[in-house]
């Protein structure tokens, strides 16, 4: 499995008589799980006709490098025989080194890749850490009052990681318990219904990695006073009332006392407001049972309430209504209209011919239909005068 890299930056070159060797990065930290594979990339500039090499620091005998792998002459890009871990190491066309069954007692250390580019040596260095999967431990099935420890350790080889205890993401008071080659953390609490259902999380952080395990407590405690839902001094037919109560186990609620024993359920029960009880003061009495230690637990709560009919909103009359008029006022107001405007444009006429003698009168169409269609008009007027009577009404 790969992760990624987190890296020291120290940029420096060695001058040696005919040779300058430029480190770019000084020890890129790697993490890996004991037993996985590791791709370590030689990602450094080469020449046409490229002369590279890994070694190692973890293998060798000496204060000298233990050598992996070289480019020259090898164009099956082979693994050096000699080293004691050739059978684990692979080196691909561009230059990548992967090692495989990585082993925590025998793999940890530093690893480098060299690129010789005429008289200029460019190299790059890994240090790699190996590490087992943390485990989170501990009791979680607890009672309510009790303490409990809880621990997360990780076995490693290298530089240490980091790690902490968090719930929803805030941070756990804890205590390091750090052994050879063992990280630990324990967290210890004194239990209580809060706690109940709660995901403690014990997140790792080493080399740019971060891995995580979880427990998740279960806290059995006795049952606590059923609520109300909704609390309210007058209900109306169809409102629901619940009662919940909260405890570990999952307490049994009944309603009572005076409605059928179907009036239960595990957590909560509810009714329905019925038609009949309107005028009443209805008292539900809501009892919750649960059992812990062989132990029953019972607390019960009363409620209330004033039952009232419902409230019927008519958008038409009630929040709308609008004066009853007769329709014959407004049909005599639309003939008045017609025969005013009739008038106005008569005199506007009379008033442009004198203006302008030459000019001839036009016509007066409204005229000449309230005349001719006088019928026709009354009738218009009608439907126009009962169609605004009908348009009041729906506003």
């Amino acid at each position: 499995m790969d992760y990624p890299m987190r890296s020291v930056f120290l940029a420096f070159t060695i001058a040696i008589p005919s040779l300058l060797i430029e480190a770019n990065e000084s020890q890129i930290e790697r993490f890996a799980i004991h037993g996985k594979t590791i791709r370590l990339r030689c990602d450094l500039r080469v020449s046409e006709d490229p002369e590279v090499e890994w070694v190692d620091l973890v293998h060798s005998s000496t204060q000298d490098p233990a050598k992996i792998f070289h480019s020259r002459n090898n164009p099956r890009f082979g693994v050096l025989d000699a080293h004691p871990n050739s059978e684990n190491f692979h080196v691909s066309h561009d230059f990548t080194l992967t090692i495989s069954n990585l082993n925590m007692d025998t793999d940890v250390g530093e690893y480098s890749c060299r690129s010789r580019i005429g008289d200029t040596l460019l190299e790059r260095h890994y240090y790699l850490t190996i590490g087992e999967h943390p485990k989170c431990s501990g009791r979680t099935n607890v009672r309510s009052g009790e303490q409990t420890s809880l621990s997360c350790e990780m076995g490693f080889s290298g530089k240490g990681p980091d790690l902490e205890w968090l719930e929803d993401d805030e941070t756990v008071d804890s205590t390091d318990e750090y052994d050879i080659r063992l990280a630990k953390k324990v967290v210890r609490l004194d239990a209580t219904h809060r706690h109940d259902g709660v995901d403690l999380q014990c997140r790792i952080s080493i080399a740019g990695v971060v891995l995580k395990c979880n427990l998740t407590l279960n806290v059995t405690y006795g049952v606590h006073h059923p609520k109300f839902h909704p609390v309210k001094e007058t209900l109306e037919p169809g409102d629901e009332v619940k009662c919940t109560a909260k405890g570990n186990p999952t307490p049994r609620v009944t309603l009572g006392p005076d409605f059928p024993r179907s009036l239960e359920g595990v957590g909560w029960a509810a009714l329905i407001v019925e038609e009949s009880w309107v005028g009443q003061q209805i008292l539900i009495e809501c009892v919750a049972v649960n059992v812990v230690d062989d132990f029953e637990h019972v607390k019960s709560q009363n409620f209330s309430f004033g039952v009232v009919a419902q409230r019927k909103l008519d958008h038409h009359h009630h929040h709308h209504q609008q004066p009853q008029h007769s329709t014959e006022p407004i049909v005599n107001a639309m003939d008045e209209h017609v025969r005013h405007s009739a008038a106005e444009d008569q005199q506007m006429e009379e008033k442009i011919h004198k203006e302008n003698p030459d000019a001839k009168p036009k016509p007066n169409v409204k005229s000449v239909k309230s005349n001719n269609s006088k019928g026709n008009l009354t009738t218009f007027s009608a439907l126009v005068a009962f169609l605004g009577v009908i348009a009041a009404l729906l506003v």
